[in-house]
């Protein structure tokens, strides 16, 4: 007996490759649903899988003179997968629905406390997945008699922090003087880097050079250049990969490096194509991806994964001044596994930018005064 499985996008499509692998010998083993791909496990496409045999292997000529019957027989066995299929899908949504509904029972059974912060949580956009995960760590931390809002609060703001991993630029530096930023269109890399380049040259006092790959906006090499003048470090333009690692080199005795792109669309196969020939001649440069705070959430999601495809060493969320929702910064850590390094509220340089607190970012999302 020959066996062979095939994965689909339907029934039909599954059915039909049967039928031209086994002709009418086929018998129809077996079926499933499966669930494809995704991002973070969060979204994915249906399958079909359908396993199928065939008794030993007959020339075409024999397949064609067995009998009506077998054909029959073949579309009978395939009226009954797809029967079955049919009533799996059924007891598929039938489970789905339980747990929705048991789930539903135990929202409208939680302490007021719960459905309150589960209020608060959502309404600063934070992922739902990581809002039902963050209340089940925090029901089973819970004591008889702890579920009450004080408590809650400050479980809850402990495990926020907890999740919100950050890291100290300051000392990064010592260890890597190239430092890039990369992220989509109209983030405010330019402006980020300007206050970095004035924070770590007039206050930490170390020498930092400028380098722009940026020539594609109007006036964005103008811009720069204008902020290292009012610092005082120098600026490099840099239009191909080459002439970025000719002048990482002659930059090579400066303490820091700062490397501005262009914003990128992460939608635009051939400009992420572009942005990782810049980034791979400097392998040993720490890549910062900046986000912006106002940006939606299923956008976000989409610019981490697409960005993904370099090697993303740190976080950076900007305009936290223009959003009344921070659960962005939470969303943007948890989801990656990377580390936030700053955050910015602001446009002047070289205030309004921060090394990123997991204690000060679970105040601002639980809407508590620090």
């Amino acid at each position: 007996m020959r066996v062979k499985r095939y994965v689909a996008d339907s029934m039909q499509e599954a059915i039909s490759r049967v039928k031209a692998d086994f002709g009418k010998d086929a018998v129809i083993l077996h079926t499933k649903r499966l669930r494809r791909g995704g991002l973070f496990g969060l979204l994915g496409r249906t399958k079909v899988e359908v396993i199928a045999a065939a008794e030993g292997k007959r020339s075409r000529s024999e397949q064609e003179s067995r009998p009506a019957a077998s054909g029959a027989n073949l579309h009978a066995q395939l009226d009954n997968a797809a029967t079955r299929e049919l009533l799996e899908v059924r007891r598929e949504l039938q489970e789905i629905r339980k747990v929705l509904e048991r789930a539903e029972d135990r929202s409208a059974q939680d302490e007021p406390a719960i459905q309150h912060l589960r209020e608060r949580l959502l309404e600063q956009d934070v992922h739902p997945d990581l809002v039902r995960e963050l209340l089940a760590v925090l029901r089973a931390k819970a004591e008889d008699g702890e579920m009450e809002e004080a408590w809650l609060e400050r479980a809850a703001r402990a495990e926020i922090a907890r999740g919100i991993a950050s890291a100290d630029p300051w000392q990064s530096v010592e260890g890597t003087k190239v430092q890039c930023l990369v992220g989509p269109t109209g983030v405010g890399k330019t402006t980020t880097i300007a206050k970095l380049a004035a924070n770590y040259s007039l206050l930490a006092g170390k020498r930092v050079a400028l380098i722009t790959v940026d020539t594609y906006r109007i006036a964005a090499v103008d811009q720069l250049k204008t902020y290292a003048e009012i610092i005082g470090v120098p600026l490099d333009v840099a239009f191909t990969p080459q002439e970025l690692k000719d002048a990482i080199e002659h930059r090579s005795e400066y303490d820091l490096i700062l490397v501005d792109t262009a914003g990128r669309s992460q939608k635009h196969k051939m400009q992420m194509q572009e942005l990782r020939a810049f980034m791979d001649v400097i392998p040993d440069a720490q890549i910062h991806l900046v986000l912006s705070a106002t940006t939606r959430l299923k956008d976000m999601l989409d610019v981490i994964e697409r960005f993904g495809q370099l090697a993303i060493d740190y976080l950076i969320i900007t305009k936290l001044d223009e959003t009344s929702t921070f659960g962005a910064l939470y969303n943007a850590c948890r989801l990656t596994g990377k580390p936030l390094s700053y955050v910015t509220n602001g446009q002047t340089v070289p205030d309004d930018i921060e090394v990123a607190d997991g204690d000060r970012i679970a105040d601002m999302i639980l809407g508590v005064s620090s």
